[in-house]
């Protein structure tokens, strides 16, 4: 956690001292009464929070913020096939951290019935997912996460300025490396496959609807291992604007 991320915007705060917040402040962050620690608010702004008190019961913490700062989220959105738990996990945290705007996940013709009714989705953990991974990130900008019945539905909400991209090893026409600097795009749409890939349907439906199938080499890679490399190559295109 390199930024404290709160639901809302207060100038004073407690915390359980023997909850996960008041122990990583504690223990990791190993914060001492007048110390300093970066925090920020949901959707919102940057500040401090000086830890004032330390008791049995609670952390004191008193908080000040800077001035509104601009949205940091890329113009990116991911597309995901449904996973195992396990899976979802990691690419909430992962594409959280790097800065996507959108991350919907769509049950696909190859994903398990099972994984829509997980822990994950069936409580707030997948929003945990999230905002653990805006925090490691040290933003405070939340994407948009949003689970579709199929893959159509999913993609005719894409920005329709989206240049359309789908991982696919197997019928892809080039790499996704192919892409040269110069082809900047103002958003992107990523598009990844559940773990058993693409059924001959969905491809279909994403030649239909304009996306181009890209390979990141010959190597088959693990969902979760894909999205941060597809993610690294396009995202890239917006580091040195």
């Amino acid at each position: 956690m390199n930024i404290f991320l709160l639901r809302e915007k207060v100038s004073y705060l407690e915390l359980p001292v023997k909850g996960d917040n008041a122990c990583h402040i504690l223990t990791v962050l190993k914060a001492g009464v007048g110390d300093v620690i970066d925090v920020g608010v949901q959707n919102g702004p940057k500040g401090k929070a000086t830890l004032q008190e330390i008791t049995k019961i609670h952390l004191k913490l008193s908080l000040k913020w800077n001035d509104p700062h601009p949205c940091d989220l890329y113009p990116v959105s991911l597309v995901v096939g449904m996973a195992r738990p396990q899976t979802c996990r990691k690419i909430l945290g992962q594409a959280s951290a790097m800065g996507v705007s959108r991350i919907d996940f769509f049950m696909s013709e190859k994903s398990e019935l099972s994984y829509r009714n997980s822990r994950l989705w069936k409580t707030n953990e997948w929003e945990e997912k999230i905002f653990n991974g805006v925090e490691q990130a040290f933003s405070t900008f939340l994407p948009q996460c949003k689970i579709w019945t199929d893959l159509k539905d999913c993609i005719n909400d894409q920005p329709s300025d989206s240049k359309a991209l789908a991982l696919d090893n197997y019928e892809s026409s080039y790499t996704l490396n192919h892409l040269q600097p110069e082809d900047q795009s103002p958003y992107y749409t990523i598009a990844i496959g559940a773990e058993r890939g693409w059924s001959n349907s969905e491809r279909e439906l994403l030649r239909d609807q304009a996306f181009t199938l890209v390979s990141l080499g010959p190597r088959v890679l693990r969902q979760e291992t894909a999205v941060v490399v597809a993610l690294g190559q396009v995202l890239s295109k917006f580091w040195n604007v």
